[in-house]
Order: C-alpha cells, then structure tokens, then sequence
C-alpha cells in the first residue's frame, strides 16, 4: 500500500510540474494551430530516467488534460497520450539499463555516456517528429509538414540537450549527496566535480550558451522575412540553434574525448594507484597492479608520463625494499624461534633445590633477550654428599644452550660417578674439547659437599668467584685461584680447594651477569655494589638474599637492556 502511495504521488508531482510549465507554452509560444514551442518536451524523458514509467505516465496524463483543454478532438489527444509514452519510456528505460552498473546513473563524467545521451536525444527526437506528425495527419491537412517535423525534431532536440544536461547534472550531485548520507560519510563537497566532469560539463555548457545566443540573435532578422507568428520563423530559429548545437556538442566531445585519453584518464588512473597501496590484498600484488597501471602512460612525453615514471620507480624501489624486508624479517624470525627453542632448554634444564636436612639452598636465573648458555645443578651423590654445580657457557641462542646441556649431562655423569670435582671437570673437559668443533667454551664452578660434616671440596673452571660468609661474619671473596674453561685446552688438570663450613656460613655463587650487568651510561654493577647489597642482607634468608641481589641489578640497570643472563646459586649450614 505505501508503495501505491508513493507511485500515486510521483505522478501526481510529474504530471503537475508538466503542466504547469507546458500549458502556458500553448498560449504565449503558439506557432501554428498544431504546435507550439515546447519547453517541457525533454520532462517525460527525464522523469522517465528519474522515476521510472510513474514519471512519464504523469507527463502523458497532464499532456491529455492540456490537449482537452485546448480544444483537440479524440482523435488527436488519444493517440497523442501515447505517443506520450512511448518517446518517454522507451529512451528512458534504454538509458537506464546502458547505466544498470553505476552507482549514480545520472553523472555524466565520462565522454562516452554523453555520446550515448546524444545518441538517445536524436533518436528520440527523430521517432517523437514522426509519430507527432502522424497523429496529426488524421485530423489535419496541414500544407507543410516537412517544415512541422524538422520544427518539431528541432524542439524535442534542443530543449533535450538545453534542459536535459542541466538537469542532469542537478540530479547526478543530489544522488552523489544521498549515496554518501547512505554510507554515512560527510555530505559538504556535494558541489565538487572531477577532472574530467569540470572539462566535459564546461564544453556542453558552452554550446549550449553560444547556440541559445545565436538563436536569440538571429530571431530578429528571420522574423522580418517571415513574420513573427510563421511557422518558418521559429522552423529556422529551431534550425540555427540546433545545428550550432549540434557541431558545438559533437566538436566539444571530440576534443573531450582526446582530453580524456590523454589527460584526464591517465590522471584519474595515477589517482587509483594510492587507492590500490590501500587495498587489503598482498603487498606484491599491489605492486604488479601499480606497475601495470603506469606501463601504459610512461612513454607520454608531458606532465602525465612524469608522473607515471615517477610511480613506476617507486613501485620498484618498494618492491626491492619489501623483497629486503621480507628477507630480514624471514632472518629476524628465525632468530626469534631459534631464542625460543633456547629458552626452552634452558628452562628445560634447570633443577630444583634439594632439600635436606641440617642445609637450605637455593638458585635462580632471569634469562637475558638474547638466551645465553647459563645453568646450575644440584643432585645427592649418596646420602652424605650433595653436589652443587653452576656454570656459563659462551655464545648465544640454540648453540650455546646445546652446549650447555651436553655440558651438564657430562658433568652431572661423572659427579654420580663418585669422581672428585677437580676428576669431573678433568674428564668434563677432555670429553667436550675432543668434539668442540665450534671453539665454544664453559666457565663452572664445581662442589661437593659433606652435608652431616659440613667439609666442601671445590673446583673452578675458570668461573666467577664465589662469596663466603662464616656465622657473624661478612661476605668475603673466596681465596682460590681460576682454572682454564673447559673445552678451552683438552688434557688440563684442575686443582681441588677444601673449605670446612660450620652452622651458619654462607657460600654465595653466580655468573658474570650480575657484576657485568651495565646501566644506561654504560656503567657496570660491579663486585664492589654486589658484596655490599650481600652484606646489608646478610642475616635474611638466602632465598631473599638472592631476590634482593636481582632487584639491586634491575634497579641499577634501569631501562637499560640486559645482554647476558642472571643466575645465581646460594646455599647455608643450618
């Protein structure tokens, strides 16, 4: 029911526009007792295009009241009505379909669719003096109907092209509005043209105003030879605006359509190029299209090959800029997943405390961005002896945290053995030198202690020195000389150092990151700040004596990025 509403009212609407612009033309502008000069000849067409078959039924309906109003018999008004529909409808539904894939089927922005317009208006205006002048024909006896139908081709011509194009126009700006209401975007620059609309609409306009000026000044001089109510008069009019038209239209296009292939086009296609970098599609095919786009203007020798040169070598250089990046981004994943697998190790390989009675210990790493090859371990031998192990192995990633656990499961090996720390680093060190292909290399420091007596014998292999700490003492730095790395030499022999713990000694150990670990001026922690941060906590437990050791670092560090590993091992006599 709405919809009938709605079609009820467009032909209401179409029908009294028709009129009341019409009707007045058959009084003030009569040229015969047939015709007249016709402003409203292009309205059924357009309102065709507009409003479908609504609008040029509301057209043919106020065409028949006129017709009865001005005395017409049946025989003219009845198949005038639809003649009506017909040069209406029919152009109207062609237009309509030759636009069925534009979003805005009014816009005349591309030289085709005026010629295509023109062709429409010819046609039409041929069929529309045709079927006129049959229709008057059955009641009429007319002497000069071949001056009626060029009079009447001319009128549907000219007031099709005068009055179509403007229209057009109106129509194409407030259907652009309604589209961009309709996708909710700003609806300001409804006004503003393309390139090619603003050189297209400036040569119409141009015709029409110098063929509507012609005419107005050629009226004077034909009306003197034919009067000003002959039928001749306004036939000639008629023919002086619509041939000027006519060649002003056909010439405008023609030099349009050179405008459009060389400019506005290839403007129009560098325009779409920023659209296509846009595009959510593979960057590699955002460059082929771009450089396809360009291929076909960079031989113009004006502004437009510049240009597309100009694209075409940024298209190239974006292309070997993203070959490159793709290549290091290939490269920086493969680091990432390599730091992965290494942290997975690495964590993989880390034990947990022992408890036992009578002792308490306790270790923990923060590992670096890049994983290094740090480890601790501790195992019971047999009943009275516990193992403690730290070690740092060099290098960074998968190698180093390969290394360090073939490390650590050799080490581990010969310490279940029963062998002497010094006798585990000593075949440790043959073992892993004898295939180290890679000259990589291993810092540890290796004990076993007698936890009922309390009597620890150590090996260095070249590691940090550890702090001890006797009950109401300070922490010292032990006094033991560094062996050789292992895998450095094979056949080095390690000497064993002895120390006899007692209730309430503590033996602090770690690896080179924490006095290595440096601030945003580049500044070490040093041995100095570590032996203090262990000294103010050296009657909390060893646990919160290691996290206090960590926050120091951290705290000194600030945002300084932190390169090598954290780890530290702690162990007390109760």
């Amino acid at each position: 029911m709405k919809n009938i509403h709605k079609y009820i009212l467009i032909v209401l609407i179409c029908g009294l526009i028709f009129f009341i612009l019409g009707y007045p033309c058959r009084e003030l502008f009569r040229i015969s007792s047939t015709t007249e000069v016709r402003i409203v000849a292009a309205l059924p067409l357009l309102f065709g295009i507009s409003f479908g078959f609504a609008g040029v039924l509301g057209c043919a309906i106020a065409n028949l009241i006129a017709d009865i109003i001005s005395g017409y018999d049946a025989i003219i008004f009845i198949p005038g009505f639809f003649v009506q529909i017909i040069y209406g409808y029919v152009p109207a539904v062609i237009w309509n379909r030759l636009r069925k894939n534009d979003k805005n089927k009014f816009k005349l922005d591309k030289v085709y669719k005026n010629v295509q317009y023109m062709l429409i208006v010819i046609f039409d205006s041929l069929a529309t003096a045709f079927m006129v002048v049959s229709v008057i024909k059955l009641k009429y006896d007319e002497q000069y109907f071949s001056m009626l139908s060029a009079n009447i081709f001319f009128n549907q011509f000219i007031t099709m092209v005068i009055i179509g194009i403007p229209y057009l126009i109106c129509a194409s700006l407030f259907r652009q509005r309604k589209i961009r209401k309709k996708q909710k975007k700003s609806t300001k620059f409804i006004f503003s043209f393309s390139l090619n609309e603003k050189f297209i609409l400036f040569f119409l306009v141009t015709s029409i105003v110098i063929s509507v000026a012609i005419g107005i000044t050629s009226y004077p001089s034909i009306a003197l030879k034919y009067g000003e109510d002959n039928l001749n008069l306004w036939s000639y009019v008629y023919f002086y605006i619509g041939a000027i038209l006519n060649i002003g239209i056909w010439v405008s296009l023609g030099f349009l359509y050179y405008m459009e292939r060389t400019v506005t086009k290839p403007i129009e296609s560098m325009s779409e190029i920023a659209k296509t970098f846009g595009q959510n599609t593979d960057i590699y095919e955002r460059i082929h299209n771009t450089l396809q786009k360009c291929q076909q203007y960079i031989y113009f020798t004006s502004e437009v090959g510049k240009l597309a040169r100009s694209y075409e070598e940024m298209a190239t250089e974006l292309d070997e800029y993203v070959k490159h990046l793709t290549e290091a981004t290939a490269k920086q994943q493969k680091v990432h997943t390599e730091l992965s697998i290494a942290t997975t190790i690495q964590r993989a390989s880390l034990s947990k405390p022992v408890e036992v009675d009578g002792f308490d210990n306790y270790a923990m790493m923060r590992p670096a961005l890049e994983v290094g090859g740090d480890f601790y371990d501790n195992l019971m031998i047999d009943d009275d002896h516990l193992a403690l192990v730290i070690a740092d192995v060099s290098g960074k990633g998968v190698p180093a945290a390969l290394f360090m656990m073939v490390s650590k499961i050799v080490l581990r090996h010969n310490l279940q053995q029963g062998l002497s720390p010094a006798e585990a680093l000593n075949r440790a060190n043959d073992e892993l030198a004898e295939h180290n292909v890679h000259d990589m290399f291993v810092t540890c420091l290796c004990g076993v202690l007698n936890i009922k007596t309390g009597h620890l014998v150590y090996a260095n292999a070249g590691h940090e020195k550890p702090f001890i700490k006797h009950e109401n003492g300070d922490f010292e730095v032990a006094t033991l000389k560094s062996g050789f790395v292992l895998a450095g030499m094979e056949g080095y022999k390690y000497k064993e150092f002895e120390a006899q713990l007692k209730p309430g000694d503590t033996i602090f150990t770690y690896t080179d990151g924490v006095p290595e670990a440096t601030n945003e001026k580049d500044e070490e922690f040093g041995m100095e700040r570590l032996q203090k941060v262990l000294n103010d906590s050296k009657d909390d437990s060893i646990r919160l004596l290691c996290r206090k050791v960590r926050m120091a670092v951290k705290e000194f560090a600030g945002n300084a990025p932190q390169f090598d590993d954290i780890t530290m091992l702690a162990f007390k006599m109760k």
